[in-house]
């Protein structure tokens, strides 16, 4: 899962489905009205995948209702993304669908999904695309700050205040374990590699014996609790940040 909540409404729906495929990579627009061969029809989301050559269109219909989508509306859906000639329809509900409607869908480029199979398809390359491009910018401080050997950072903390160094030591023994974490997450050699962990991390720990294990269950308990992908982001980088500011309070600068 990437959001930790359900869409309240057929707007948050809608606005959620187009939240993730833009940090996808998808170019996305809502309510888009569109030309199909019997006429303009507005389409709830519409998504263009251009690192497919030639690009790839994907047409999402959101049902947010209080009932299971019924057939006629999957066979309405279909003929609009053939008449269109898009690649993919994707419907998401709220409920499920009808017995049959799924039976209207099979062997036809349209998805029938709930708001945490929509998730669950787009789960990896949101990780990839998103959460790994997003990691290494807000944690660069903290790992120069945390890392084992750095020259720099530690001729300035050297001339600091004995109270200061102490303080200084302190946080890098309390922090050395998110920004090894967070390292583990996007360096090219990651273990993780282009999957993001499962989750939540504290029921997937490593064994004792793998490298880097005891780090991670340094971790602080919201991050190793985090039961959806956008929850471990969030939480990672507001420790990313107070942990930072934490360490700049000390030299009264950024190291």
């Amino acid at each position: 899962m990437i959001n930790p909540s359900e869409p309240s409404n057929w707007k948050n729906l809608q606005s959620d489905v187009a939240q993730i495929l833009t940090e996808c990579g998808f170019n996305v627009d809502t309510e888009k009205n569109i030309t199909a061969v019997r006429g303009e029809v507005e389409i709830d989301v519409f998504a263009e995948d251009s690192t497919q050559t030639p690009p790839a269109i994907y047409l999402c219909e959101c049902k947010h209702w209080n009932s299971n989508v019924p057939r006629r509306e999957v066979h309405a859906f279909r003929t609009v993304v053939n008449d269109f000639g898009a690649n993919w329809g994707l419907m998401i509900s709220k409920l499920g669908f009808q017995r049959g409607a799924h039976d209207a869908a099979r062997h036809t480029n349209l998805k029938l999904l709930s708001w945490q199979e929509f998730q669950e398809l787009f789960a990896e390359r949101w990780y990839r695309e998103y959460m790994v491009n997003k990691l290494p910018a807000e944690s660069e401080p903290l790992a120069d700050y945390t890392e084992p050997i750095n020259t720099r950072v530690f001729r300035k903390a050297d001339a600091l205040p004995p109270e200061s160094q102490e303080q200084f030591r302190t946080l890098r023994r309390k922090y050395e374990a998110l920004a090894f974490f967070v390292l583990r997450l996007y360096l090219p050699f990651s273990p993780y590699g282009n999957a993001p962990p499962e989750l939540p991390i504290t029921e997937h720990l490593p064994p004792l014996l793998t490298p880097g294990a005891e780090e991670i269950r340094g971790l602080p308990e919201d991050i190793l609790q985090a039961k959806t992908l956008r929850g471990l982001l969030n939480s990672i980088v507001e420790h990313l940040r107070i942990g930072t500011a934490e360490f700049d309070e000390v030299f009264g600068e950024r190291a």
